[in-house]
């Protein structure tokens, strides 16, 4: 249903400028300016900077689409860095070393879904960075150098996902294609056509085209846009799976230690 999402929701648009190209014609007697064949040269126009515009957006959504994978592993990674440390150095609590990953890795979900601000997830990863001191304090250092690289590709990943959120793809281009869309559709009321037929048909697909395409464009333009329930707030959103699977396994590991410990 999400894949439909956005047609579903532009068709009442596209239902609306036929209505109102019927109402022209046959209660205003309103026949049109120009033939529909002279408009070609914007519609060329328009098919061009919609091809640009999705052409960007794509690139930026296909390398956001990565992030929630590689914050994941490297959270994971951070958690088998701990661990190891602690086998090796008694002095170390593995189970609290988990905790503050895990800790890390609610924050970050919980910033994603709005329910977080930004600030907040900066200072779970500094939390997590007092852990890597621990290590270093407690004689694990070779540990700890491996773990801040680890650390550093988070802090990496979750500013990438700020910057992405925060800005737009070309404010100025959206601009002129807003301009030009409203320009192409304007023309499609005002146009004449050969006959009803083609009128009928030709208006509805001019303005699906154009509406669906730059509501699309701006869809996947922020690709972290959730609600605060986890929810996609539109149609475009890429999914943070990978997130919440490693938070499942991290929360198994833990209930599996403390029962072994309880059970001992």
């Amino acid at each position: 249903m999400v894949k439909w999402r956005l047609m579903l929701t532009t068709l009442p648009y596209v239902g609306a400028l036929l209505v109102a190209k019927l109402f022209l014609q046959f209660v205003l007697g309103f026949e049109g300016f120009v033939d529909f064949s002279d408009v070609g040269i914007v519609l060329t126009a328009g098919v061009f900077l919609l091809g640009f515009l999705l052409a960007g957006t794509m690139a930026d959504y296909k390398e956001a689409e990565k992030i929630p994978a590689e914050v994941a592993t490297t959270l994971e990674t951070i958690e088998e860095i701990f661990v190891l440390a602690a086998t090796n150095r008694p002095g170390l609590d593995a189970s609290r070393l988990r905790r503050g990953v895990l800790d890390l890795v609610d924050c970050i979900k919980d910033w994603l879904v709005c329910r977080r601000p930004t600030a907040d997830v900066y200072e779970c990863m500094t939390a997590v960075g007092g852990l890597i001191q621990q290590l270093e304090r407690e004689g694990a250092g070779p540990y700890a150098s491996r773990a801040v690289p680890q650390l550093l590709a988070v802090r990496r990943s979750v500013s990438r996902i700020d910057v992405i959120r925060r800005t737009g793809f070309l404010p100025p281009a959206y601009a002129l294609l807003e301009v030009l869309v409203t320009m192409i559709i304007a023309l499609a009321l005002i146009a004449r056509f050969k006959s009803l037929a083609a009128e009928a048909l030709l208006v509805p697909f001019v303005a699906l085209i154009n509406i669906y395409m730059l509501r699309l464009i701006r869809d996947i333009d922020d690709p972290f846009d959730y609600e605060t329930d986890g929810r996609e707030h539109g149609s475009g959103e890429v999914l943070l799976f990978p997130i919440d699977e490693y938070r499942a396994r991290l929360a198994a590991r833990l209930d599996a230690v403390s029962s072994s410990t309880s059970g001992s």
